[in-house]
């Protein structure tokens, strides 16, 4: 299970990474821990690539990559805190126009940001134990 995390500043920006091998430009994203969330995992991945601490506003579909097993979740974000920065996941991460991550985003990433700038509303997502609810993003209207 993966999650992909596109969070929006202030000024509209998208956050963009660039992968280290191979070298290509992303969403920032990657697999679910063990007893981690999807939404949980956005946040964490985001961090973990460009320094930038995100708040999850919603889920905004599913992806399955079925002849490697992966299915993955695409957040909507909003920056909280912190400046995008090379890491060890990243050779660079940045803030990018829209137009341009369009542009620079490899082929599998390009239609994620296409589906969250067409989306009207986030689904809902409930993670449970049995009938222990665990975690609720509730679904809400973007536009």
């Amino acid at each position: 299970m993966g999650a992909t995390c596109v969070a929006f500043n202030d000024a509209g920006h998208v956050l963009v990474t660039r992968r280290r091998s191979p070298e290509r430009w992303e969403l920032p994203g990657g697999l679910v821990d063990p007893q981690e969330s999807f939404h949980e995992a956005a946040v964490r991945e985001t961090y973990e690539e460009t320094g930038v601490l995100v708040e999850v506003n919603g889920l905004v579909g599913v992806y399955q990559h079925p002849s490697r097993g992966i299915l993955a979740g695409l957040f909507l974000a909003t920056a909280l805190s912190g400046d995008p920065h090379p890491t060890p996941e990243a050779s660079a991460a940045e803030w990018a126009e829209v137009g341009d991550a369009l542009e620079r985003l490899h082929p599998l990433y390009r239609p994620r940001l296409e589906d969250v700038l067409a989306a009207t509303s986030t689904a809902t997502l409930r993670v449970h134990e049995g009938t222990s609810v665990l975690s609720l993003l509730t679904a809400a209207r973007i536009r």
